[in-house]
């Protein structure tokens, strides 16, 4: 890790973990994947999949001048939440929003990055599906004399030699070892099956090694298989299908993300051995919650997409502003939640925007980012 980097601690309540990014939280939100352009904005798109949005709230941390480019890399439901949690701080920070979105296509990405620098943006903050479109991001906004702003990456860019403003990030290399303990303390010898996303995502790829790790630390129980559902509910269903016909000796089923794990339990009902498995999943979104409240989902990892995206906004204005040291390093809040808790806000920080609790948590938290409210 290159010397200078500098930790912003988060100090949430005790129930919370603290850390060191995110996974898609299922199929798309909407059929058109394009950002809407939306009316009264004072910069139209340029390209497709682009769309500008004007702040209109100036506050305390009036930032009038700076433009913040934000680029998603897909239309599932967790990139929607972030990109709202972004547009959300660059209001409250009275900063212009341009959004665009790669589609996960990596030459969009591309040129979605150029798009950006060419319309005059202060700072890019990406969310991108792999290590290489950080690094680009990077490496252009550096010859380019601009911020950078990488987050969901799982500190992917403290491998690489490139300045940026700052990383922000879950500590998706914990998960691992608070899966096991949850299942050594709940169903301590019972072998289970992991359901992750795709085999090319970073985080997917830090949780699963996570995982083996901490099982083979553990010496209780065994993986007995992993396989890939790619954040589609229906493929992630017959994958658990097919395992349970396998005849593989396992109780416990782990899950990628909510919304693969409510296909998942739905499948299990359906074949009428809901009653032999148990399931945990990560994402602590509203269909999670409510799967805990139903029975059916026993154990989540809470993590919001909204929030990283705002916190994510607000280190790069705030980077503009205040010439801040590179590379800075910034943690979100995880927390463990089980059933008991599944209507405990500080347990479950809302996806979508919430002002009450993300401007508590925000003060409380990351107190530089205070000046914006």
């Amino acid at each position: 890790m290159k010397k200078g980097k500098k930790v912003l601690a988060v100090t949430l309540t005790a129930a919370m973990l603290f850390s060191v990014t995110a996974c898609s939280s299922g199929k798309d939100e909407t059929a058109n994947s394009k950002p809407a352009t939306e009316e009264g904005n004072t910069q139209a798109a340029a390209q497709e999949g682009t769309s500008a949005e004007a702040a209109q709230e100036p506050t305390a941390g009036e930032s009038e001048g700076i433009k913040i480019g934000y680029i998603s890399p897909g239309p599932d439901t967790w990139y929607l939440r972030a990109e709202e949690g972004a547009k959300w701080a660059c209001e409250k920070a009275g900063a212009e929003f341009l959004s665009v979105n790669s589609n996960r296509d990596s030459e969009q990405e591309q040129t979605n990055i150029d798009y950006l620098i060419d319309e005059g943006v202060d700072c890019i903050v990406i969310l991108s599906w792999n290590e290489a479109g950080c690094v680009a991001a990077a490496e252009k906004c550096k010859e380019a004399g601009i911020g950078c702003v990488v987050f969901d990456a799982c500190g992917a860019m403290k491998n690489h030699d490139v300045d940026i403003t700052a990383s922000v990030d879950f500590d998706w290399q914990s998960m691992g070892g608070i899966y096991v303990d949850w299942m050594e303390a709940t169903y301590p010898g019972e072998d289970y099956v992991f359901i992750n996303g795709t085999v090319d995502s970073v985080v997917c790829q830090t949780v699963e090694a996570s995982l083996k790790e901490a099982t083979e630390k553990s010496g209780k129980m065994k993986c007995a298989d992993i396989r890939y559902g790619e954040y589609d509910p229906e493929k992630a269903a017959n994958e658990v299908e097919d395992l349970v016909n396998s005849g593989l000796d396992f109780s416990v089923i782990g899950v990628i993300n909510e919304d693969c794990a409510a296909a998942i339990i739905t499948r299990l009902e359906d074949l009428n051995v809901a009653d032999k498995y148990h399931v945990f999943a990560q994402n602590g979104s509203e269909v999670g919650a409510q799967l805990m409240k139903d029975g059916s989902l026993e154990f989540t990892i809470a993590s919001s997409p909204g929030l990283e995206g705002a916190v994510a906004v607000f280190a790069g204005i705030d980077g503009v502003k205040n010439e801040k040291e590179p590379n800075q390093f910034i943690a979100c809040p995880i927390a463990s939640v089980t059933p008991d808790q599944a209507d405990n806000p500080e347990a479950i920080i809302s996806w979508s925007v919430d002002e009450e609790a993300w401007t508590a948590i925000i003060r409380e938290s990351f107190s530089d980012y205070a000046i914006f409210f």
